[in-house]
């Protein structure tokens, strides 16, 4: 992106996030996704700002979203997890398939509040894919990938048994709810959150083929234990196991943005674990930009 970066940034040292909270100036620390990538119809477009905004409708007012083929979206306004602003423009539906989005941000010159001045213009294309849409059933044990409306693969799974609630939640349960492909891992590391070895219940293990679909660790991978539980009921701590075939086979096939619906669960996926947008209503949605309208690119 001209003027904008683009892809996930380290976190900034401590003498550096200093200097953040003394600048003067507004710009775009990272924008997802990146320039030039293929996603999927669900890609929501992330802009994290370098500091706090208070003047949002003239910052939402300079930014413009336009796509090869016309789409109803809006933006949305939170707090990134650095503390600084977040806009969000999330499609109402989903994208159309197969064309051009480019983001452009006219923030020269901008006040944005507390005598803070946008520094500089960019933009930035990306493309959408194909649609790609997985429905999970937890009472079926079955995922279905669709492309573009056509069933194209079906496959047995396994999700998360339930049994270990924490703050009154059951986090051995996946989550139910539009998830969106978050990131592909060939081999990711996977350790239970809040044990020690030892522990019951405690796991240390490196599992193949893993689609990430939450932040709170949902991925769709490769199962490693008891097979006799894909496709017959839920044996896992949360994840969806796949037999290894399928799993390696959606991992390479997914774009980031692609929609997996789960359904069947006691567990509501939360719209801030991971990219969980599509779980606030559209209206709502809506409600929650500076500007409280939507738009057509």
């Amino acid at each position: 992106m001209t003027g904008l970066a683009g892809g996930a940034a380290a976190a900034p040292a401590a003498d550096e996030g200093a200097e953040r909270a003394k600048a003067r100036t507004l710009s775009i620390d990272d924008i997802t996704p990146r320039r030039g990538e293929k996603v999927g119809t669900g890609m929501p477009i992330m802009l994290r700002f370098n500091q706090k905004i208070r003047n949002k409708k003239a910052v939402e007012q300079a930014l413009v979203v336009e796509s090869t083929k016309s789409t109803e979206g809006a933006w949305f306004w939170t707090t990134s997890t650095r503390g600084t602003s977040l806009a969000i423009f999330r499609p109402k539906t989903e994208w159309k398939p197969n064309q051009t989005v480019t983001v452009r941000a006219a923030l020269k010159g901008v006040k944005a509040g507390n005598k803070v001045v946008g520094m500089k213009n960019g933009s930035m294309s990306f493309r959408v894919g194909d649609s790609h849409v997985v429905k999970i059933n937890s009472k079926k044990y079955r995922a279905k990938a669709y492309r573009n409306g056509k069933l194209v693969r079906s496959w047995p799974v396994s999700l998360g048994s339930g049994g270990e609630r924490k703050n009154g939640v059951d986090v051995l349960i996946t989550t139910s709810g539009v998830h969106l492909v978050m990131a592909h891992s060939k081999l990711e590391r996977m350790i239970s959150p809040g044990k020690e070895k030892g522990d019951p219940g405690y796991y240390d293990e490196m599992i193949p083929w893993a689609t990430r679909i939450s932040a709170s660790g949902e991925y769709i991978h490769q199962n490693m234990s008891d097979p006799s539980c894909l496709g017959r009921r839920n044996c896992s701590h949360g994840c969806v196991r796949s037999p290894g075939g399928d799993a390696k086979w959606f991992m390479k096939w997914s774009y980031r943005g692609d929609k997996v619906i789960i359904t069947g669960t006691k567990r509501k996926l939360d719209w801030n674990n991971g990219w969980g947008y599509f779980q606030i209503p559209w209206k709502k949605w809506v409600a929650g930009g500076a500007l409280k309208e939507s738009v057509h690119t």
